[in-house]
């Protein structure tokens, strides 16, 4: 029988290191193959401040989602972002809304303004996508009878029902003007408004609209002060909504201004940039002080980001965890089953508790009162 000479101990050791090596190789190989990438998409205009903030808080969230190393259907799954800056414009919100189906994105977050929201949801709905808006609060936007929309902040209904609560019991307003900027929701803030006023038996003395492009606020005041009204609601969102509470102080108007929550500035809670003393704003939410998991998200944004924590940052951040978590429950990746799943699913976001009614609408939304003070805004009240 033919003898092979003995193999040196050095060289034994070299082919022992040359299969763990190539065994290790394997087993990575293996891994690889059951890791998946999702895709989750945000629709927003990316060069503007409050669109760069949207963004970060998504992308946080996705972090905070994959710290968790997530295993569903079989397989670990990594989610990153897929952002398409559809300059809040309605024909880029069209362009935007196909490139994430065409992406194959599991679910998309976006977009700003009610009217992109709109025009992507009808795309989203034909594509079995679901597509969920921390921004986008008018009523219809969850009453098209599409089942893949939700909405991570109140109505409008639920909104203009406090603001005038606020404009009776708070203001004690008597002679009230309301402007709208022209857009989906500004008209509907402002006709939501006028008939919760009307039910109230309160009085509306004017009724103006204005293009959501314009700076030209001389005719509106004029006619303001010839009612002489003594609240002016203004549905329109920054910077116009900037703008126009400067030109108030410039004619030293000062008739109580009442705002929604569009139109926060970039530094909020904190200065009040150019908003006057006589401006209050009913906005989306509870104070960050009073959100038992705001102080780890802000340690953490901080600590990567150099944009601003809005109020609209929390709802953005939520929207991923309403995606993840559909996911989770569902084990799937399945657009049309993480639709299903959204509609069952409850958890504690840091904005506030998650849960959608039947139509998509946030269940049981909360709200915060504020008014500027010493250039500051300040906390007046929650609600409900």
């Amino acid at each position: 029988m033919l003898r092979l000479p003995r193999m040196p101990p050095v060289w034994r050791m070299a082919c022992c290191l040359l299969c763990l090596v190539a065994a290790a190789s394997a087993l990575h190989v293996a891994a690889e193959e059951t890791v998946h990438t999702a895709l989750i998409g945000l629709a927003t205009p990316l060069a503007t401040p409050r669109g760069q903030a949207l963004r970060d808080a998504v992308q946080q969230g996705i972090d905070d989602a994959n710290k968790r190393n997530l295993v569903i259907n079989g397989r670990r799954t990594v989610f990153k972002l897929f952002a398409v800056d559809d300059k809040n414009d309605n024909n880029l919100a069209a362009l935007a809304a196909r490139s994430m189906v065409n992406a194959g994105v599991i679910g998309v977050i976006g977009h700003l303004s009610t009217d992109a929201s709109l025009i992507g949801a009808k795309i989203y709905n034909e594509a079995g996508i679901p597509q969920i808006s921390p921004t986008t609060t008018a009523r219809v936007f969850t009453q098209q009878g599409y089942r893949n929309v939700f909405q991570l902040l109140g109505h409008t209904d639920i909104t203009t029902e406090y603001l005038a609560q606020s404009a009776l019991n708070l203001f004690k307003a008597k002679r009230i003007m309301v402007i709208d900027n022209d857009t989906g929701l500004g008209n509907a803030l402002a006709n939501s408004f006028i008939k919760k006023l009307r039910a109230k038996s309160m009085d509306v003395v004017a009724r103006a609209s204005i293009s959501q492009k314009t700076s030209d606020f001389n005719s509106v005041l004029a006619e303001a002060k010839a009612v002489d009204a003594d609240l002016i609601f203004f549905a329109a969102i920054v910077p116009q909504s900037q703008a126009f509470a400067q030109r108030m102080q410039q004619q030293h108007i000062s008739t109580t201004l009442l705002l929604a929550g569009g139109a926060v500035n970039y530094n909020f809670p904190g200065s009040s940039d150019e908003y006057g003393g006589n401006t209050w704003i009913l906005v989306h939410g509870l104070p960050e002080e009073k959100l038992p998991g705001f102080k780890t998200l802000e340690k953490n944004y901080t600590a990567r980001f150099t944009t601003h924590l809005i109020p609209q940052s929390l709802f953005a951040y939520d929207c991923v965890g309403a995606l993840v978590e559909a996911a989770r429950q569902a084990n799937s990746l399945s657009p049309g089953k993480l639709i299903e799943a959204l509609h069952q699913v409850h958890f504690a976001g840091v904005s506030g508790p998650v849960s959608f009614d039947a139509e998509g609408s946030l269940n049981d939304p909360s709200y915060s009162l504020y008014q500027v003070r010493q250039k500051r805004w300040q906390f007046v009240k929650s609600f409900p």
